[in-house]
Formats: C-alpha cells, sequence, structure tokens
C-alpha cells in the first residue's frame, strides 16, 4: 500500500513538473517571439459603453448565444448575460489604489474631450472571434471609427498616466510582420526615390498613432470560453466559425445602438446590481 502512495505521489511530482516546464517555456517562447506580455496579466478594469434598452438588439443577441449553443451545448456556460452587453472602449490593468484615482482623474479627462465630438449612433456588422474564444459583433465602418476615435481619447489619457492598457485586436496579435507580400502589386523596390515628394517629419508620429489605432477592435462580447467552470482534456472549448457563420443578421442589421452612457467598470460583479462595479460614469444630454 506505502509502495503505492509513493508511486502516485511521483506520479504527481512528475506531472507537476512538466505543467511548470511547459509554462516556462511557453512564457519564454512568446517573451522571444515579441507577444504581448500583457497576455500574462489579467485585466481587471474596462471602460464601455452599456447598451441601452433596445429590445429587439437585446433579442437577436440572445438568439445569436442560443444558434450558437444549439451547435455545441458546452456553450452554454460561455454566455454573457443580456445585464452585461456592451460596446467596449478600453480594456485595463490597474495595479493598486493610487492607479484607482489616477484611472477616475483619465476618465474625467477624456470625458471634457468627448463632449466636444458629435454623439454618433452605432451600427453592427458581422459575427467574429478573437482565437475562437471570444465571440463578438463587430461594428460597421463608421461606426467602428467613431469608437476608436473616443478609444483613442481614452487611451492618451491612461497612457499619460502609465495604466497599462490591455490590447484586444486581431491585427495586434496576429502580427503583420509574417504577412505575404501581394504577389499582383507592382514591387517599388527598385524605383528612385522622389525628390520632389515632401519629406514628412511627422511621419514617425503618424505611424505610431496607426499602430495604436490597429491594436484596437471596436466590439460588443457575446461569448467567451473563460467563463468555463471547466477545462476538457486540458483545453477550453473553441467558439468555431461553424456555429455562427450561418446565423441571419438582417434583423441586427437594421437596427442601431444610441448611446447612453460610458462608463469606467471594474471586472469584478457588484452583487447588489449583479453588474460590473462602477467606478466612473458619464451620461450623454
Amino acid at each position: 500500500m506505502n509502495v503505492k502512495k509513493l508511486f502516485y505521489k511521483y506520479l504527481s511530482f512528475h506531472s507537476f513538473l512538466i505543467n511548470k516546464n511547459n509554462y516556462n517555456n511557453t512564457k519564454l517562447n512568446n517573451l522571444f517571439k515579441g507577444k504581448n506580455i500583457m497576455s500574462h496579466i489579467k485585466p481587471n478594469y474596462f471602460i464601455c459603453i452599456p447598451l441601452n434598452d433596445n429590445k429587439i438588439i437585446i433579442n437577436e443577441l440572445l438568439n445569436i448565444q442560443k444558434f450558437v449553443v444549439s451547435k455545441f451545448d458546452l456553450l452554454n456556460e460561455c454566455i454573457i448575460e443580456k445585464e452585461k452587453f456592451h460596446i467596449s472602449l478600453l480594456i485595463l490593468y490597474v495595479k493598486n489604489k493610487t492607479q484607482i484615482d489616477l484611472s477616475k482623474e483619465a476618465f474625467n479627462e477624456a470625458i471634457n474631450e468627448i463632449k466636444k465630438i458629435n454623439k454618433k449612433n452605432l451600427y453592427f456588422k458581422s459575427l467574429d472571434t478573437f482565437h475562437n474564444d471570444v465571440l463578438y459583433l463587430s461594428l460597421n465602418e463608421e461606426s467602428n471609427d467613431y469608437i476608436i476615435l473616443l478609444a483613442n481619447i481614452f487611451r492618451k489619457c491612461f497612457e499619460k498616466r502609465n495604466i497599462k492598457i490591455v490590447y484586444n485586436s486581431r491585427k495586434h496579435v496576429n502580427n503583420h510582420k509574417n504577412e505575404p507580400n501581394n504577389k499582383n502589386e507592382p514591387n517599388n523596390k527598385n524605383e528612385p526615390n522622389n525628390k520632389n515628394e515632401p519629406n514628412n517629419k511627422n511621419e514617425p508620429n503618424n505611424k505610431k498613432e496607426q499602430n495604436e489605432q490597429n491594436k484596437i477592435t471596436p466590439h460588443l462580447t457575446l461569448m467567451k470560453n473563460s467563463h468555463l467552470s471547466r477545462i476538457y482534456m486540458n483545453r477550453k472549448p473553441k467558439i468555431f466559425p461553424d456555429y455562427y457563420s450561418n446565423f441571419d443578421l438582417t434583423k441586427l442589421l437594421t437596427e442601431h445602438i444610441t448611446p447612453n452612457k460610458i462608463q469606467l467598470l471594474e471586472m469584478d460583479i457588484d452583487p447588489k446590481t449583479s453588474y460590473y462595479k462602477i467606478i466612473s460614469e458619464f451620461s450623454f444630454s
């Protein structure tokens, strides 16, 4: 019996060492590949536009969730409750109380800038995922540009105070450096530079601004597999395109969201409201 116990202890310890080694190797690989270090830090705050009481939109969002679950019922655990539907603007990692106070300050500064901008209605475009882990609705081009404009105002105010921003963009994660060149495009490597072309001194700043914009994917989250309480075969079940691509979005695409509020929220749930903990809030007039 003692031999058995020793054997099981050995197996457990061996498994622990393997898992730890795999984790360390993965972490090192991510560092060498230049992946976002923030993938190892769990975001805990975010800024969003909560959904208003448009019943048609909410019902259609619930129908999408039901449609996906009908394809794979295990994903029922992944659904976002209708009370929590929102358009994400910025995802944050706030370290301590000092940074919470700075976050409130940054939020208020950004709101003062946003008040100068005309509010726009938001229209949806299509369903997509982040790595088949998070199912979301993207926005049409005009709505997308408006949300990116708001997000960049917040980004500058939070970066100024050294508060970490966690990016979610497919473009940012997939990194365009590995994209093959388009064979149909002419090769301009041997073409001489146009001497008459003005030298844009602001080009580095413009490129930086463009890179920051490419890191943001405005979206409304519908499901995420991080909500799963169990892991199956050491993996989270994925949300594959087959589960949602055939859903008819016609009804949803004719509707729009009129932003009523912008909120700075903690990701923890307030037991009194069953909603995220509200840190700061702005209501459009």
